[in-house]
């Protein structure tokens, strides 16, 4: 499962996480769609490369320390391997003007596969507002699109943002747990 991942994994970040999520949660159900989607939320915290980090929490969840190793050694292999032989390759064909032209058609689809790969990681979490109620849901929209916002006015400052959107999701829940022991108390 691992090696086709990688093997497939030619377009970048984004075509690597939906061959990824494809793989563990559609194809074989190992892992919930919760699951995938608070494991991607949790490595984006953290500096680094995020599909390695997701490679290694998935990993372990399926088969432990010989299931990281299986996991990196099939995200890794067939990529580098690609990586060599496509490099010789462009060396090779870079001037030629329908590279160009395919390189151009390349990045709008790679920006699709990651606006998919979003809408599919924030299903669960919006599906989980949803079922909550209208303030979680709002809530839900509102950091959402207060993240666009702040990534456009300040790119350096993910972190940040994710620490906002954390805090705001934590503030909510408190505020909505609250509420449901106030009404549970006037109810006695």
């Amino acid at each position: 499962m691992w090696t086709a991942v990688g093997i497939q994994s030619f377009g970048g970040g984004s075509a690597t996480l939906a061959l990824i999520r494809k793989a563990f949660v559609d194809s074989s159900g190992l892992v919930t769609p919760e699951e995938f989607s608070r494991d991607w939320g949790l490595v984006q915290i953290a500096p680094g490369i995020n599909l390695f980090a997701l490679t290694i929490l998935i990993g372990r969840r399926t088969g432990g320390a010989a299931g990281i190793a299986v996991g990196l050694i099939g995200l890794l292999t067939p990529s580098i391997a690609a990586t060599i032989v496509l490099t010789a390759l462009y060396a090779h064909i870079a001037q030629v003007p329908w590279v160009h032209a395919a390189l151009r058609g390349i990045v709008p689809a790679t920006v699709g596969i990651g606006i998919a790969m979003g809408i599919q990681t924030l299903a669960p979490s919006a599906s989980e507002a949803k079922r909550e109620g209208v303030f979680p849901l709002l809530t839900c929209i509102a950091i959402l699109l207060a993240a666009v916002l702040a990534e456009r006015a300040a790119p350096t400052a993910v972190v940040f943002i994710l620490i906002a959107g954390g805090l705001l999701g934590a503030c909510e829940t408190a505020i909505r747990l609250r509420r449901s022991e106030s009404k549970s108390e006037g109810t006695q």
